[in-house]
């Protein structure tokens, strides 16, 4: 089922998200709104969360930069998770929004992410860190999983969140 629900499948998808988006699965947390995350995560339609899958959406299996598509990554994986059954209808697809440099998003008048070219340095890993807080406080014990971020950032994530790659 992997090549199914997962690589390579998930590309054209990601690619296409916002001409393809029919109903909500997934979270999308903006960077305009980084004063909210605790309130947007307390928002979530299921209670019990043990698993989050997130991604930023900036370095999407070989096809680059596809800002909020990138949340048909999280959404595949927590897919192949369910399929294996380690997953469930409460966890969580995530997209940290901090905007997008592929010029074909950011032309796209039906691109449902954030329309501004990519957040960087302090103010991209500020918000990274509020998101990281936000989960801890209001999702204690939940399993946090990064997902195709761009080498520049995966690093430094993993190294100030304590987890391994």
């Amino acid at each position: 089922m992997t090549p199914i629900v997962y690589t390579p499948v998930v590309a054209q998808p990601a690619q296409q998200f916002s001409h393809i988006y029919r109903r909500p699965r997934g979270l999308f947390i903006s960077w305009p709104l980084r004063d909210s995350i605790p309130a947007l995560l307390r928002n979530r339609p299921n209670p019990n969360v043990d698993v989050i899958v997130v991604t930023d959406g900036e370095r999407i299996l070989g096809i680059g930069d596809q800002g909020a598509g990138g949340l048909g990554i999280p959404i595949g994986k927590l897919s192949l998770y369910s399929l294996i059954g380690e997953s469930s209808e409460s966890d969580a697809a995530i997209v940290l929004d901090v905007g997008t440099n592929n010029a074909e998003r950011l032309a796209d008048p039906e691109y449902l992410g954030w329309r501004h070219e990519r957040i960087q340095g302090d103010a991209y890993f500020d918000f990274v860190d509020r998101f990281v807080q936000a989960v801890k406080q209001e999702l204690p014990g939940t399993c946090l999983q990064w997902e195709d971020f761009g080498t520049p950032h995966a690093r430094p994530i993993l190294n100030a969140t304590g987890t391994s790659s």
